[in-house]
C-alpha cells in the first residue's frame, strides 16, 4: 500500500481533487515539484488535516493558499525583512539556489519545506521549523510525513494526534 493509500485511508478521504494544470504551476515556480506531492494534490487538493496541518494547493495563481501565491510571498518577504530571513538559517528561501520552498503550515505557526539543495525533486527532504525556531528534517514524502503527523502520531514534533484532534481531512476553498 502506497503512503498516499494509506494516509487516505488514515483520514477516510476517498473523494479526488482531480487533475492540475502542473505544467503551469511548475512554470510559475520555475522548478519541476515532487511527485508525491502531486499525487497528494490530485488526490487531496488544499486541505487542512486534523483542524492542525494545512497543505497548500497545487494552482497557478498567485492567491493565498495556493502553492504558488505562498511561495511568492515568503520570497518577497525574505527579500526585504532580514529578521525574516534569519529564522530560517541556515537555510535561505525559495527561489534562491537550494531554498527552503514552502509547502504547508500549522495552525501554532510552524512551516513546512521542501530542502531544495538536492538535484531532483524526489530528492528534497522535507524540513519542518517549529515556530520556536527548532527545525527538524526528514527524508520522506509528503504522504509519509501527513501520515505520522495526523494518523500514527509517530513524528513527535507535529504530532497533530496527541493535542487532542480528531482524524481527518476538511478541504478549504479560500481563506474567507
Amino acid at each position: 500500500m502506497s503512503w498516499i493509500e494509506r494516509l487516505r485511508a488514515g483520514v477516510e478521504w476517498s473523494q479526488s481533487r482531480g487533475e492540475v494544470d502542473w505544467p503551469a504551476v511548475e512554470s510559475l515556480l520555475e522548478v519541476r515539484l515532487p511527485d508525491s506531492y502531486k499525487e497528494y494534490s490530485e488526490a487531496f487538493g488544499w486541505g487542512e488535516f486534523n483542524g492542525a496541518i494545512e497543505v497548500f494547493g497545487a494552482v497557478a495563481d498567485f492567491s493565498d493558499g495556493g502553492i504558488v501565491g505562498e511561495v511568492k510571498k515568503r520570497s518577497e518577504l525574505s527579500e526585504i525583512d532580514h529578521e525574516f530571513s534569519a529564522m530560517y538559517a541556515p537555510y535561505s528561501i525559495f527561489p534562491n539556489s537550494g531554498g527552503l520552498l514552502i509547502w504547508g503550515v500549522t495552525g501554532r505557526g510552524d512551516a513546512l519545506f521542501w530542502d531544495t539543495r538536492n538535484s531532483g525533486a524526489a530528492d528534497w527532504p522535507i524540513v519542518a521549523f517549529l515556530d520556536d525556531g527548532r527545525y527538524f528534517s526528514y527524508e520522506m514524502e509528503v504522504s509519509e510525513f501527513l501520515f505520522g503527523c495526523v494518523v500514527t502520531g509517530g513524528i513527535e514534533s507535529f504530532n497533530a494526534v496527541s493535542r487532542g484532534y480528531g482524524t481527518g481531512f476538511m478541504p478549504i476553498s479560500s481563506y474567507e
